[in-house]
Formats: C-alpha cells, structure tokens, sequence
C-alpha cells in the first residue's frame, strides 16, 4: 500500500521503524485503538510488562496487515505467511511496549499542544502530507487544511493524533539514547585511512612447519591443561535438546482435489452452455485473468501437450498440473517467427585426450539410431549428463536462443525423426535426435483453481494429532507410535532459539524443549504443511566442556602455539642480526628457509596480495615506522618482520570531500547499535508473558 510504503520510508530507524510505523498505519487507515481499553474480555494473548494484549486486538492487527498483503500481492496469505505476520505483529506490541514503559519511567511526555502544533504547522507529519501532495510532490495546503476542519472526519483525527503522541513519544525516547552517540573527526580520519590508504610492504616470513619440527614442542599435559584454563570461553557447551516427533501431513486429501475438479466441471458446463469462456476466466481464475500467449518450451509438460494437440476453438481440461487444475480454451493461433523443436540429446566428453574416442562413439550411436535402436535407451547407457538415465536424454521444447549457438543451430534446422552430430559445443560432444518441429504459438485462456487443503482436512488432521498427543502423554510415546501406525522422526540437537532442525523456525515448539524435561510430550504444534506432537529425546545442560573430551584437540592447536612462541624468538634473533634498518633479503642469504616477498598496494580494511585476510600483519603494518623492520608479529600461518615501503600521508582534501558521507555512515552505524542494543537489553529485563500457543494452532 503507497501510504504505508510512503511512511516508512520518512521515519527515523528501529524505534520508529519497528513500532511507530506499523501502529500508526494501522490506525490511521484502519482505526485500531490500540491505546483505548477496548479488549475488556478474559482472551488475553500476552502481558507485556504488565500491560494486557487481547486477543481480540491481536488478531485484528494481524488480520489488517495480511489484507494489506493481499491488496499488494493479490494473493492469500499461506499459513507459513500468517505466521511470520503474526510473528512481526507480536514483536512490534512488544517494542511498543517497552518503549512506553521507558520513557514513563525517564517521563518523558507529549502533551496535546505538541501535536496540535506539529500538525497545524509549517512541517506536518510527513506520512500525512503525503497523502496532499500531486504527481510533481507539491503539498496542497489548502486541501490539507479542509480535511482537517471537516467534521466529518473528527473520529479519524483522534484517532491520528493518538498516533502521533506514539510515534512523538518514541522520538524523544530515541533522542534520549542517542544523546551521547558521536561520530568524532578521530574517527572519521581513522576509517577514511583504512579505506583508503594504500600500503606497500616488505616482508619476510617463517614458516613453522618449516623452522620447527612437532618434536622440538611436544606438548605436555600441563601445556595443555593451561591452554584449557585460558580458553575455557571457547569450550562452552550451549544448552541442547534433541526432539523426536510424529508429523500429521495437513496437504490437501483426495476429497479436497475432487471437489475442485467437481467445481472445474461445473465451470465446463457454462462454458459448453454457451457462457463466454474469458469471462469465465476473470470470474473463476486464480492465475491470469485474461488470455495470454503460450509458446513452447515456456509453459509445464502438462499444460503443453494439452494445448499444442488441440486447435482453436477447443476447450481443453481439466488438466491437473504442479499449481492446481486448469481449464483451458484455445483462442487463437499464429506462426511464429522462429520455429521450435523437441529434442533429445547424448552427451560425450569433449576433453582433449579423449575427443577423438568421443567423435567415433558419437558417429556409432549415431548410426545405431538411424537403424531404429531406442534413442531414449542409448542416452541412458552412454550420455555423461547428470539425470540422462532418468530422463533419457529428453530437452524438452526449445527455441532460438535457449541452447549454446552450435546446439542450437544444428538442432532448430532438424526435422522431425532426424538424428544430427557429432555436434561440439563447450560441454562436450551432442548427439541429437528431433522429436517434433512446430512453428505455431497459441494464445490461451486459462482458468486456474489451486488445490487447497480444506478446513474438513486441517481439522481432521489436527484431531489426529490431537489423540496422539492424548494418548502419548498418558502412556510410552514410541510404542503408542507403532500402535497409531505412526512414524517417528528425529531433530539433531539444537540450540534455544527459534530454530527447530528439520522443523524450520518454529520459536514455540524450540521453547517447549527448553521449558520441559527429558520424556515430556508436547501439545500439538502446528508447523510447516501439517502439525506435529513432540517429545524431549534429550537433554545437556550449559557448561563447560570437560578437559578430557576436549583434550585431544587441543593437541594441534597447542602445539601450533608453541611452535609460534619459538619462531617468534628466532624471529627476534633474526632481525638483531641485521637491525632496525635492515634488508630482510640479507635473512635469505643468511637462512633459505626464511621467505621473502612483496605485498603491493593494499588497505588495512583489505585483503592483502600474496597473503590475504592476516589481521596481525595489516595492524603492524599501520602502525609501524616507514622503512623500519617491524618486531615479529604472530599471525594466524606464521610469523613476519614487516617493513612498510609506502604509506601516503592523509590527503586531507580527499577527506575532506568524504568527510560528510562518512561521518553520516558512521553515526548511523552507531545509532543502529546503540538502539539494538538497548532494545535487546529492555527486552532481557521485561517481564513478557506470551501466550500465543493457546490460541494458534
């Protein structure tokens, strides 16, 4: 919708972006009371720091945001598409919440006046005076100003500035925690540094595999246990939960399919009655709504054997298809400019060494096929193409253009029966044989009906689960299972979170692990095509991975530590020897096994040519003295002497031109994280009871 896109994009990010836009676009084209006590009845969905959500509030919201959808997608909303809106919907209230909460607490107000001024003046909201401005974006004041004295819409311009108290609220909040967010010229010459300036380097490098042997740097038991002790962070073991589930598939039965294609029939009737077949389709078509040109190769093997073996005039269907029923009439016919051809194709290296043996198997098959032998069976036996056994070599319909030039200009001259090769293109050695030759394209009336799952079959198939979810809790999950004739699937352990494995991001059902114990049964939780009843398969708890697991991997990074700690003291001793003025081609001479080389051009923020990302490297190189060797610095493959040849000074011009663009960047970055931090903070200490599970299936 123009106006929600419109208001988006004039408000400030996160707090306005996430709450502030999504509720006063919900009230000002819907008048949902979202401030009002209107949710007086015991349904409530959620308590957000005290504050009541109703269900009946909820589900309005969520019911006017996916018609918006629909006006803009033209389509219904699926339930994978319900549940993301509900989800957006939820976090929205949560925000709105906190965000309220907050700035009571810091009291900060808005009072009427504020409002009356902000809309009465110079400067109105902008997502108001949007909706004033003509094709060229003049704002028509006058018209504005009538709408606002008209009478008539007094109900609406409460409801508006209730609104913008909201979003003026927000505002301020926002203002609050940004108030010491700065982007300092410091810092703004830091990253135009790192963005542009071009270093050079010398270096040179040692090996560890090279200089230290595994057995000069054993590790022991001690160097292990305290290589343990100071990483102990990375051995973190994540709470885990593993489920096993029984899946009730909800898709669409034989009883929903046959009712369409009763309703597809129905729709035949009229047309052989006489009713208007393009008529019929802007009445009854879920797809197109009028007649469109279908040419071969473009359309799905169903829909283009029905239509290319009728004539103009026929109506063909219903055909079943990968998107539901079609009912179809041929409405006219016309040459194209180009003829289309359906082929079959073998495919045979084309690599060098075995070209020639390509080119005398090609003209074998070749004359195989001439004498009659299956074609479909010989691609099957000789083609190298992925999927040729299954398909037996089958191309389809295609037309100019679709194929490499060689394929395509040998093919598109075939007739049908034809076998043409050896034919050589990039991908190997073709043969080919012509299956049919067309020069027609068809326009075509379609009708389309999808086949969805009726509510008969979402409700049996949730009474299904349902009774295992019963029976299951009262007894054994797997044997009840086997007894259901049920299969039971398994996830992989997985973290809290909203992601279930093999499930998708379902947050209710990754809550039911973590909020339960090992054996407990779950509710019926709807997911992805169907539901599913769940049981707690296993459980680990947060903790710190025990030395002995761990032990046998720290074997090689302990040793690689090791190592570096020696070869940065031999690197010491390396660059005493020659100083701080030193040519590092002299360690060469003195030791081959040290390496020298040159990195050309790069930027501290860049890969650097020869090495790539080595962080060590590009923070010594950015610091160091020109022309100085560097002390050894430890990377992640080695360790270098580093001499920087060229580093430029700051090209306070060129800054000076970026300086506003960056300076821009950097405050929004800083904003951004300020903001998502505190949310995410607020949202830590808040006290949110949600109850969505109750009322959504």
């Amino acid at each position: 919708m123009p106006i929600m896109t419109k208001m988006r994009d004039s408000m400030p990010a996160i707090l306005i972006g996430l709450v502030v836009v999504f509720l006063i676009t919900i009230v000002f084209e819907w008048g949902m009371d979202y401030t009002g006590n209107r949710g007086q009845r015991n349904d409530t969905i959620g308590i957000i720091d005290g504050k009541k959500i109703t269900y009946t509030e909820f589900s309005e919201l969520v019911k006017k945001q996916s018609d918006q959808m629909k006006e803009q997608s033209k389509t219904e909303a699926d339930d994978n598409t319900l549940r993301s809106i509900r989800e957006q919907v939820w976090n929205s209230l949560v925000t709105q919440a906190i965000v309220d909460q907050a700035s009571e607490r810091a009291g900060i107000t808005v009072t009427n006046q504020e409002i009356v001024d902000w809309v009465r003046g110079e400067n109105p909201p902008e997502f108001l005076a949007q909706q004033f401005r003509d094709s060229t974006g003049r704002f028509n004041r006058a018209a504005y100003e009538a709408a606002l004295n008209d009478p008539r819409n007094k109900e609406i311009w409460v409801q508006v500035e209730s609104a913008l108290k909201q979003q003026r609220l927000a505002e301020k909040m926002q203002s609050l925690i940004l108030a010491t967010v700065r982007a300092t010229p410091g810092e703004i010459e830091q990253r135009f540094a790192d963005q542009n300036l071009k270093m050079n380097a010398e270096y040179a490098f040692l090996d560890p595999a090279v200089f230290v042997p595994d057995a000069e740097v054993t590790p022991t038991e001690d160097d292990l246990k305290k290589f343990y002790n100071e990483h102990q962070a990375e051995f973190k073991n994540p709470a885990l939960r593993k489920l096993k589930y029984i899946f009730f598939n909800d898709q669409p039965s034989a009883s929903d399919s046959s009712d369409v294609v009763n309703e597809m029939n129905s729709v035949l009737q009229q047309a052989k009655s006489g009713a208007e077949f393009t008529d019929l389709q802007r009445k009854y078509s879920e797809g197109q709504t009028e007649p469109a040109v279908v040419k071969h190769g473009e359309t799905t093997p169903a829909k283009e054997k029905a239509v290319f073996s009728a004539k103009v005039g026929d109506i063909i269907g219903p055909v079943a298809d990968v998107d539901g029923m079609h009912l179809m009439k041929i409405v006219e016919e016309k040459k194209a400019d180009d003829a289309y051809v359906k082929a079959r194709h073998i495919l045979l290296s084309g690599a060098k060494e075995s070209e020639a043996a390509s080119m005398q198997l090609a003209k074998d098959l070749i004359a195989r096929a001439k004498k009659g032998e299956d074609f479909a069976g010989l691609a099957k036996q000789y083609s190298t193409e992925p999927g040729a056994v299954g398909s037996g070599g089958d191309l389809g319909w295609f037309g100019k253009g679709r194929m490499v030039k060689e394929f395509s200009d040998a093919a598109l001259k075939g007739n049908t029966g034809d076998v043409i090769g050896p034919v050589k293109t990039q991908f190997g050695i073709h043969v080919i044989k012509i299956e049919g030759r067309d020069s027609r394209e068809l326009k075509v009336a379609d009708i389309l009906m999808s086949i969805k799952t009726s509510g008969q079959t979402r409700d049996a198939s949730y009474q299904r689960a349902q009774d295992f979810a019963y029976v299951a809790k009262e007894g054994k999950f797997e044997s009840d299972a086997q007894s259901f004739g049920l299969a039971i699937q398994e996830t992989p352990e997985f973290q809290k979170g909203p992601m279930v494995p093999g499930l998708g991001y379902f947050e209710s059902v990754n809550k039911f692990a973590f909020k339960n114990d090992l054996g407990d049964v779950s509710d019926v939780y709807q997911v992805t095509n169907g539901y599913i009843v769940a049981q707690i398969a296993d459980v680990k708890k947060e903790g710190i991975r025990p030395f002995d697991e761990v032990k046998e991997g720290l074997q090689a990074r302990v040793l690689h530590k090791k190592k570096l700690a020696k070869l940065k003291e031999l690197a010491a001793q390396k660059r005493s020897s020659i100083g701080d003025n030193g040519d590092l081609r002299a360690l060469v001479a003195a030791d081959p096994r040290v390496r020298f080389d040159t990195t050309g051009s790069f930027v501290y923020g860049g890969p650097i040519p020869g090495i790539g990302r080595e962080y060590a490297f590009a923070g010594a190189a950015k610091s160091a003295d020109l022309n100085k060797v560097s002390q050894p610095v430890e990377g992640t493959r080695g360790v270098y002497l580093v001499k920087v040849t060229a580093r430029p000074e700051i090209d306070k011009a060129a800054l000076s031109v970026q300086q506003t663009v960056l300076s821009a960047q950097m405050l929004q970055e800083k904003k951004q994280r300020a903001l998502s931090t505190w949310l995410e903070k607020m949202k830590e200490t808040a006290s949110i009871e949600d109850n969505r599970d109750n009322f959504y299936r």
